[in-house]
């Protein structure tokens, strides 16, 4: 039995690897397209309602991302119980977008506390949606995430200099190009995969 592998058939698995990798983000579209459509709604909603005057504009934000908790718990499961081999590219982006989770939480908890602001705190995870995409992007070499995350750190800069209330729709903005375009890009490559 071969034990070793020659360079050319290194380079082969490691490639086969990656093209692995990215039709498992094309299935993972899902993902992208679940939370780029719940987040954009509940920012945009939430828009809405605080212009209106409504007393509590929040509403939909604790609504949508309990919809959006058990929908991708759901469908992860489902994957997870799919997936045959996790490989290097899997375990890099599951610990990437754990850690983005962890930031989101950090900085909404700061900002429940009045440390940041809110307008500020929407800056920030805008940024974070920025950062989401475009290491994503990176490491499945897909260009649409990668642009996708530098448009939406342009959106962060400018947001810095708007009216509080308009951050609400920096956040649907952001979202619009780092998840829904990317996630429809996706899920075309996905349906064009598999009727290869």
């Amino acid at each position: 039995m071969k034990t070793e592998f020659n360079e050319k058939e290194s380079l082969t698995l490691i490639q086969e690897m990656i093209e692995n990798s990215k039709a498992r983000l094309g299935e993972s579209s899902f993902f992208f397209l679940l939370w780029g459509w719940l987040v954009g709604l509940a920012s945009a909603i939430h828009f809405i309602l605080l212009i209106t005057g409504y007393s509590n504009p929040w509403l939909p934000w604790p609504v949508m991302m309990g919809i959006g908790g058990i929908a991708a718990s759901v469908k992860g499961h489902r994957m997870k119980k799919e997936k045959r081999v996790k490989t290097y590219l899997d375990t890099t982006m599951s610990y990437l977008w754990l850690g983005f989770i962890f930031t989101l939480f950090f900085i909404l908890f700061f900002a429940g506390y009045g440390k940041i602001s809110w307008a500020m705190s929407n800056v920030l995870i805008v940024t974070l949606y920025g950062m989401g995409s475009f290491v994503s992007g990176g490491i499945l070499k897909f260009r649409p995430l990668i642009y996708g995350g530098i448009a939406t750190w342009v959106i962060a800069i400018i947001s810095i200099f708007l009216a509080p209330e308009y951050t609400l729709l920096s956040i649907t903005l952001s979202i619009i190009v780092a998840y829904l375009i990317p996630g429809y890009l996706l899920r075309s490559k996905e349906n064009q995969q598999s009727h290869v």
